[in-house]
């Protein structure tokens, strides 16, 4: 796990993955800000999005982070040490059963799962009836724990923009919430949440990628 800035305000975000952490000494001649903006422009060439750079005492010092899709990349330059560290975020793999037992095996473990199954008609909230039988099953998990509290978060892939994606992932949060309401458990238990498409555990180019973004969350709050 590494814990990776966002924007310059934001202490760090906590991203799992396949780790990498190298240091290589600078070559002689070159500053930490020239080697820092070659790696940004080499980042960018290759797709990724800067989410924060900044460059302390006149250019002896610069920190970078980089994202594309799940692959993040954090890059620290200082003195003669270039620290790069690389992740590539993967879903936690779903070795469990997908169902109530295996939900909870794995909330237990990590506090959290990503639920699959739960469909909505395209760019809407409206629940899809393929959906029950992954919604039976979250209101068995529900009703086993009922000393659990627990987000219900919405994700999206990348297709439309972020402001309708973040207002579509809430609103699909809630209908979840609704759903489960009405079949028996307690909605003051549920808290709405919705992340649009700034939590991708794929890559958004394809549609086996976009199909993974597109999930429901169970986070244990306590």
């Amino acid at each position: 796990m590494a814990e990776i800035p966002r924007t310059a305000s934001e202490r760090g975000h906590q991203v799992e993955g396949e780790f990498e952490h190298t240091v290589y000494h600078c070559p002689s001649g070159k500053s930490p800000l020239e080697l820092g903006r070659n790696t940004e422009t080499a980042l960018k060439n290759a797709g990724f999005n800067i989410l924060y750079t900044d460059v302390y005492s006149g250019g002896a010092r610069f920190y970078m982070t980089a994202q594309k899709g799940g692959q993040w990349v954090k890059l620290t330059v200082v003195s003669d040490a270039y620290d790069l560290t690389t992740v590539k975020q993967k879903q936690m793999e779903q070795v469990m059963t997908a169902n109530a037992d295996g939900w909870a095996q794995q909330i237990n473990q990590s506090g959290r799962v990503s639920v699959y199954g739960i469909n909505f008609d395209t760019g809407k909230s409206t629940i899809r009836p393929d959906s029950e039988p992954a919604l039976n099953e979250v209101v068995k998990l529900l009703q086993a724990n009922t000393s659990w509290a627990m987000a219900v978060a919405g994700h999206t892939d990348n297709v439309g923009t972020q402001a309708a994606n973040l207002v579509l992932s809430r609103q699909r949060a809630q209908s979840v919430i609704a759903w489960l309401s009405a079949h028996g458990v307690d909605g003051a238990r549920l808290v709405p949440a919705g992340f649009g498409d700034a939590r991708p555990i794929a890559d958004n180019k394809d549609e086996e990628g976009r199909q993974k973004n597109r999930r429901v969350d169970l986070v244990k709050l306590y």
